[in-house]
């Protein structure tokens, strides 16, 4: 098997969550109830006939000690096979369920591609748009290698913005006021005065900044006066009609998975009231939780799209989402998998973990995630993966 791969490093392993109690607008569609999906029920396979891998799976998480997990493969209009492992809290017999909200960390940044993409198709705004055109009032104290950023830019993290993904760099964050939105935008000024990554695009490497898709984040919000949580309810939840949180799924109903990870020496679940709460001025970067038949919804749109199939975006849009720059476009590592195309997203947050791949020409995609944000979660998110591949890509 042939795999080519981007030389790209995603600085993940010390995701940035933070003990505060915010929470942002739209955070929270407790109300919102969402039926049992159709083509999900009528599209699974045959369980005898998915038991093997499915046995293997279960051992994989077994011996990873890998609390819960769900996988999935899915076409651009089917579901092939999806499975639920284990259990939502470690040491509790409370089983996963396939309508179970999981983080799916970094991958946020697919939905914010997507919804940039739908604002460049309405004349909002342009990929080539700078930031200072946007904030002209940042430019006095702007670093100078910060001047001719531009919203892909922000995007694809080809800039030397700082990655703002190690732990210790949230405690710096001011406590701003007001709306999300000025959060964002005084967020964004901050970041301007910060000293450049000059490791960025050296040594054949793109360092995936966190921090940039903030500010990409805040310049949607300028040109449409709406917070990145109303976009998300205008282009993705209401027209998919799909349930999306934020933060961890139990901080809004205790019954659903738990996060897991290794504290003071032992693995064991967070709490709803845990200290390790998301900023919401980072919303639009991490912090998506998502069911998995609402997340191959998402992406069965993508793969739709690709494939030139719906009106939502000429498949020109889809295209440079994913394949618009080599190695890593806007949310996507890209490369070449049996010598077709390829992309992937690996979105590792504290206490989970997911991973996300499509290959275009077979109109497949696959999703594996897990309640463990740990080393061994993110091994048995890959083991699965793997298995997943070898039968399905």
């Amino acid at each position: 098997m042939k795999r080519c791969l981007p030389v790209l490093i995603l600085l993940f392993f010390l995701h940035p969550f933070i003990g505060i109690g915010q929470t942002g607008p739209g955070s929270s569609d407790t109300n919102q109830t969402i039926p049992p999906d159709n083509l999900l029920l009528q599209s699974q396979p045959d369980p005898a006939a998915a038991l093997p891998l499915k046995e293997e799976a279960e051992t994989i998480r077994k011996i990873r000690g890998v609390p819960g997990m769900v996988y999935a493969v899915f076409s651009k209009d089917s579901i092939i096979d999806f499975q639920a492992l284990g259990y939502r809290v470690f040491k509790l017999k409370n089983r996963i369920e396939m309508n179970d909200h999981f983080n799916i960390g970094t991958n946020t940044a697919a939905f914010t591609a997507y919804i940039a993409a739908k604002l460049v198709e309405a004349g909002k705004i342009k990929w080539n748009t700078q930031l200072l055109k946007i904030y002209p009032e940042f430019s006095k104290k702007t670093f100078p290698v910060y001047k001719m950023i531009t919203f892909q830019d922000l995007l694809s993290s080809r800039t030397r913005i700082p990655s703002f993904m190690d732990i210790s760099d949230w405690f710096k964050i001011p406590n701003y006021p007001g709306s999300v939105i000025s959060k964002r935008k005084a967020f964004t000024y901050w970041m301007l005065q910060h000293k450049p990554n000059m490791d960025n695009f050296l040594n054949n490497k793109i360092v995936f900044s966190l921090a940039g898709y903030v500010m990409a984040a805040s310049m949607m919000e300028k040109v449409t006066g709406k917070s990145w949580e109303e976009l998300v309810m205008e282009y993705i939840r209401k027209p998919l009609k799909i349930s999306i949180r934020y933060s961890w799924p139990n901080i809004f109903n205790a019954s659903e998975p738990y996060g897991h990870w290794e504290q003071g020496g032992s693995f064991h679940a967070e709490e709803p009231e845990t200290w390790v709460k998301g900023n919401p001025v980072l919303y639009p970067a991490q912090s998506i939780s998502v069911s998995m038949p609402d997340y191959i919804k998402f992406m069965q749109m993508n793969l739709q799209g690709l494939a030139g199939d719906i009106s939502q975006l000429p498949a020109k849009n889809f295209e440079f989402i994913f394949f618009g720059f080599p190695d890593y476009a806007l949310g996507w590592n890209n490369g070449s998998f049996n010598d077709q195309a390829f992309a992937f997203h690996e979105g590792v947050s504290l206490l989970f973990n997911c991973r996300t791949e499509i290959l275009r020409e077979k109109n497949i995609g696959i999703i594996v995630m897990c309640n463990s944000g740990d080393k061994d979660g993110r091994g048995a998110v890959l083991d699965i993966t793997r298995l997943l591949e070898a039968k399905y890509f």
